[in-house]
């Protein structure tokens, strides 16, 4: 009988990824691993998305929702005390902005813990110029050499697609990513991490 050897990068991705579908579930999240059958990985805009604004990102627009922002704010508002997210902006500014609306920033990847969100932007610092909206995404979980993020609209760029809407917009996905793969995802850097806490004044 064959066997199939398994990483053990790829048993952490695979136990990771299948806890955070379970615990979405419970949470009663829209949940899918990212090229899971039920969705096919593909570009059709007209059914099984969500597509519900939360506290106006990415705007109040009909069929907004869906964005990385959109699902970052609507989990972060599950653990953060009130107000919950209370700033604006494109992903790449939420650092920035979360900082200078009372929230706790940190800026070492080695901190992050369920809870926080994480911000990828152009690698320039909480006041570059940038290029493009950047990326958020909520951490699930931690584990050694790594972690697991939920978000949305984090694909390949679907073509045509209007407001950089991608394979993933409006779907819950899961990613478990290394501590090297973290660091920078497409073009995007890392950029910091919010913590659903309050700095004391």
């Amino acid at each position: 009988m064959a066997t199939t050897r398994i990483s053990r990068r790829g048993f952490f991705v695979r136990t990771a990824a299948l806890g955070a579908v379970a615990s979405a579930a419970a949470l009663g999240l829209r949940s899918a691993v990212a090229g899971a059958p039920e969705f096919g990985g593909d570009c059709d805009m007209s059914w099984g998305r969500d597509a519900r604004p939360h506290k106006g990102f990415a705007s109040v627009r009909e069929g907004s929702g869906g964005q990385c922002t959109t699902h970052a704010a609507r989990r972060s508002d599950t653990v953060a005390p009130d107000p919950g997210v209370n700033w604006n902006g494109h992903a790449r500014s939420w650092a920035r902005n979360a900082h200078a609306a009372g929230w706790t920033v940190r800026e070492d990847l080695r901190e992050i813990r369920p809870g926080m969100v994480v911000v990828w932007g152009d690698g320039l610092g909480w006041n570059g110029p940038g290029w493009g909206n950047g990326h958020v995404a909520y951490v699930e979980s931690v584990w050694p050499e790594g972690f697991t993020v939920s978000e949305m609209n984090w694909g390949y760029l679907c073509p045509g697609a209007s407001r950089f809407r991608t394979s993933m917009w409006g779907i819950v996905g899961y990613t478990s990513l290394t501590w090297e793969e973290a660091a920078q995802r497409g073009q995007y850097r890392f950029a910091g991490l919010i913590h659903p806490e309050r700095r004391e004044a």
